[in-house]
């Protein structure tokens, strides 16, 4: 029976040329026993996992043939629902888990599928591989992974390989802008120890820190109730009984005996009073996942501890972001944290859009209703860490590649981002993009027809097409395109030959009129903006409407008579995104 190697839990990694670092993921622990006949999930209590992830066991079966000469293996991993590629919805997993019937386990897997996050092995050829060290079981991990064609990650594939770091910052980087649940550092000249917790491997949790108020005790099970404030209500923001030191635990304790009161055999309440720095891995619904207390807080008073500043710590924005005037509304129900926050949110999913590429943006400095302004140029007061690349007239052209210039870019009321076919290494497009455009929201079906045509007509000519809405009345269709595959001048006339079919056949519902006035009812296809220079509104980018509508990525079967782009809104979105993923993954 296999039992797993298990980390000790540090505050800070270990920095040294001998160490390996990995991402923890939010998951079940899981041991993949993978035999010619037979594919089993253990869990690292020994008991089976099989029956609750057959999506795991199916693509093992569908991929069998390629390490047949390999089996039995043995691998070490995590079970996960994926919400991005290193970061993962434990609840979805403890929610299957907990699942008894086939027909409801069937459907969640077709819904949410889960992973197996695979970053060790045990056994290979039925070979114990427990002696050799973790360099050389990576080695041959590897070489299994790329057998199996998991080498590089595949969000479609049921068991993907977990990436190993060698460099902290590198990891630390990545962490931070997916918050993961944190780092497990692995020392290379390690062997397997079974069953054993080790200092050979470290975890290092990414705990959000957030402020709470002391508000009870309870004597039984040593836990302290902790408070906030939200719109001129105290709120229940959950408990804590771990982290405190002998020293601080009898000073608080005192503190509740002192000036609380006693409200049955086992139960103090105290006046909220004492303010707390805690470590939490998430809070909602008036609880806490895995609290521990930091230090008190005596600088603060107990209405600084508010729900807002809750979702700010739990937001983990970078030290050089502080949001300026957070309350001021820059659409009419969204203020700027709002927005901040959305930004944060959304981070893992835009900023791979906007790599490396020239940014032009519309700025709302005084909100939607107000005057705005397009920059794509650095302003003088920009902070170091924004990147840039030459553009026209020696001016630098802004590039936003990373999580603080998003977020300094959202605190200077850039609602907009929007973004060239290419990037700054090549004057070749890396898509093509037919932006459907009704004449108004009532004509939006026309748009639902055209993007059905284009990808019928694009899959049966090998492409494989993406869809979102713009975030107003159209939708746009996206094909990825190999590296320097296609010119902007083949890509302009390929489009302009699918635009050409459309309105020849349906001349009554589409048109390449550029001028507004000649074009009646019908939808304008535009391929004429999909040019050197060009941009195109990104993918969850929001839009300067009134109901902060965004520019969304859809599953090619919500494409129908029943969708309604102004469903897709700031407050929409990050649930959608858990619930549902990002299809353009």
């Amino acid at each position: 029976m296999w039992k797993p190697m298990l980390s000790t839990l540090v505050e800070y990694p270990p920095i040294a040329d001998n160490w390996l670092y990995e991402v923890k993921y939010d998951g079940f622990r899981c041991g993949l026993e993978w035999e010619k006949n037979t594919v089993k999930l253990w869990s690292r209590n020994g008991n089976e996992l099989t029956a609750s992830f057959p999506e795991i066991v199916a693509w093992c079966k569908k991929n069998q043939h390629l390490v047949e000469d390999q089996l039995p293996l043995l691998l070490d991993g995590e079970i996960v629902v994926l919400h991005t590629e290193f970061t993962s919805l434990f609840s979805f997993v403890q929610q299957r888990g907990r699942l008894k019937s086939k027909d409801k386990i069937k459907v969640a897997s077709q819904k949410r599928p889960a992973s197996l996050m695979v970053f060790d092995m045990i056994q290979l050829k039925g070979n114990a591989l427990e002696s050799k060290t973790l360099k050389e079981r990576r080695k041959q991990l590897e070489i299994i992974a790329r057998k199996l064609k998991i080498a590089k990650y595949d969000l479609n594939s049921r068991i993907n390989l977990v990436q190993s770091f060698k460099a902290l910052d590198e990891i630390m980087a990545t962490v931070m802008l997916h918050q993961c649940e944190g780092i497990i550092a692995k020392k290379k000249s390690s062997t397997y120890l079974s069953g054993k917790r080790t200092s050979n491997w470290f975890k290092v949790k990414n705990y959000r820190i957030i402020q709470g108020i002391i508000s009870g005790w309870n004597i039984d099970n040593d836990y302290f109730d902790l408070k906030v404030f939200h719109h001129d209500q105290i709120e229940t923001l959950g408990k804590v009984k771990n982290g405190f030191s002998d020293d601080d635990k009898k000073t608080l304790t005192a503190f509740i005996q002192e000036n609380g009161k006693k409200i049955n055999g086992f139960s103090w309440e105290v006046t909220p009073s004492v303010c707390l720095d805690i470590n939490c891995l998430e809070a909602k619904d008036g609880e806490l996942r895995e609290p521990s207390f930091r230090k008190f807080r005596f600088d603060l008073s107990p209405e600084d501890c508010t729900m807002n500043s809750v979702q700010i710590g739990l937001a983990q924005l970078p030290e050089e972001i502080e949001i300026s005037k957070p309350e001021k509304l820059l659409f009419p129900e969204v203020s700027k944290q709002d927005y901040l926050l959305y930004l944060r949110f959304i981070a893992p999913f835009i900023l791979p859009k906007l790599k490396n590429k020239r940014l032009s943006m519309i700025r709302y400095p005084d909100g939607i209703e107000k005057h705005s302004f397009y920059q794509k140029h650095l302003p003088d007061y920009a902070p170091n860490f924004i990147q840039t690349v030459n553009g026209e007239d020696n001016d630098e052209d802004i590039l936003c590649n990373d999580l603080r210039s998003l977020l300094w870019f959202g605190n200077h009321a850039s609602l907009e981002f929007h973004i060239p076919f290419h990037t700054i290494n090549s004057d070749y497009p890396d898509e093509i993009v037919f932006d459907l455009d009704p004449p108004t929201l009532s004509e939006f079906p026309l748009a639902v027809t055209a993007a059905q045509l284009i990808k019928e007509m694009l899959e049966h000519q090998g492409f494989i097409p993406f869809v979102k809405t713009s975030g107003r009345t159209g939708l746009q269709v996206h094909i990825p395109l190999q590296p320097k595959s296609m010119s902007f001048t083949e890509t302009r006339i390929f489009m302009e030959t699918v635009a050409t079919v459309l309105v020849d056949n349906y001349p009554q519902l589409f048109t390449v009129e550029r001028l507004k006035k000649n074009r009646g009812n019908r939808l304008y296809i535009d391929y004429v903006q999909h040019a050197l220079g060009k941009t195109i509104i990104a993918a969850y980018s929001p839009r300067a409407t009134n109901k902060a509508t965004i520019a969304t990525p859809l599953y090619w079967n919500e494409v129908n008579e029943q969708l309604d782009p102004q469903a897709f809104t700031m407050k929409t979105i990050p649930k959608r995104l858990l619930e549902i993923g990002c299809p353009w993954e």
